[in-house]
C-alpha cells in the first residue's frame, strides 16, 4: 500500500506539471492539502516530495514550503559522484565521454548552423578566457567557454546532461589549470581558438582535430 501511495503522490505532482498548473519556481500544494486530496498520510506525501527533491525536481525551503525547481543536472552530477565512489565508473570513462560529447556538440553546431548570436557569445567567451590567463578567473573563464558551446545547441536534453558531466569533470580541470605552466595554457588556448575557427568556418574535421588536441593535452596532464 505504501509504495502505491508514494507513487500516487508523485503522479499527482507530475500531472500538475503536465497540465501547466505548476511551472519552475511555483510553490507546490502543501503536504496537508495533497494528503487530504489523495486520501493518503502526510508522512507518505513528505517522503515522496523528498524523493522528488533528490531528483532535482522539488526544492524544499524550511518554513516556506516546497517549490518546483530545475536542478536535474545537479542531481545527475551527484549520482556520478556516487558511481565514482562505488567504482561503477572512473575518471577515465568520464573524461572520454566528455571528449566525445564535445565533439558531438561542435559537429551539431557546424551541421545545423550556429546562429550569429551564439557565435558572438562563443567568441566573447573565448576572448574572456584569453584575458584571464595567469589570473584566478581562468578556471571560471574556461568553464564559461565550454558552456557557451553547449548552450549554443539550444538542445535542452544535451544541456542538462552536459552540465552534469561538466560539473564533475570541471573539478579536475580546475586543479589541472591551477598547476599548469604558461606553455600549457598557451597550447590549450590555441586549441580553443581552432575549435572556434572550425565552428565559424564550418570545417568539422578541423574543429574535431582541435578538440582531440585539447583533450590529449589534458589527459596527459592528469
Amino acid at each position: 500500500m505504501g509504495n502505491s501511495e508514494y507513487r500516487k503522490t508523485i503522479d499527482y505532482i507530475l500531472d500538475l506539471i503536465r497540465g501547466g498548473m505548476l511551472q519552475v519556481g511555483d510553490k507546490l500544494p502543501t503536504e496537508r492539502s495533497i494528503s487530504e486530496k489523495l486520501g493518503i498520510s502526510r508522512n507518505t506525501v513528505r517522503e515522496a516530495l523528498r524523493g522528488l527533491e533528490i531528483l532535482g525536481i522539488v526544492n524544499g525551503k524550511q518554513g516556506s514550503g516546497n517549490y518546483l525547481t530545475d536542478n536535474i543536472s545537479e542531481s545527475i552530477a551527484k549520482a556520478m559522484d556516487v558511481m565514482l565512489l562505488m567504482n561503477r565508473t572512473s575518471k577515465e570513462e568520464i573524461c572520454s565521454f566528455r571528449r566525445s560529447m564535445e565533439k558531438t556538440v561542435c559537429s551539431y553546431l557546424i551541421g545545423r548552423g550556429c546562429s550569429n548570436e551564439h557565435k558572438l557569445n562563443i567568441v566573447a567567451a573565448l576572448n574572456r578566457l584569453k584575458e584571464s590567463e595567469g589570473t584566478s578567473e581562468n578556471s571560471i573563464a574556461d568553464r564559461d567557454f565550454h558552456y557557451s558551446l553547449i548552450y549554443a545547441t539550444e538542445n535542452s536534453f544535451w544541456i542538462t546532461f552536459m552540465n552534469a558531466v561538466s560539473e564533475v569533470y570541471m573539478r579536475w580541470i580546475d586543479d589541472f589549470l591551477v598547476t599548469a605552466d604558461q606553455g600549457m595554457h598557451i597550447r590549450l588556448q590555441e586549441c580553443h581558438e581552432k575549435m572556434v575557427q572550425g565552428i565559424i568556418t564550418g570545417d568539422t574535421e578541423f574543429c574535431l582535430k582541435a578538440i582531440d588536441s585539447h583533450y590529449d593535452l589534458i589527459d596527459n596532464g592528469f
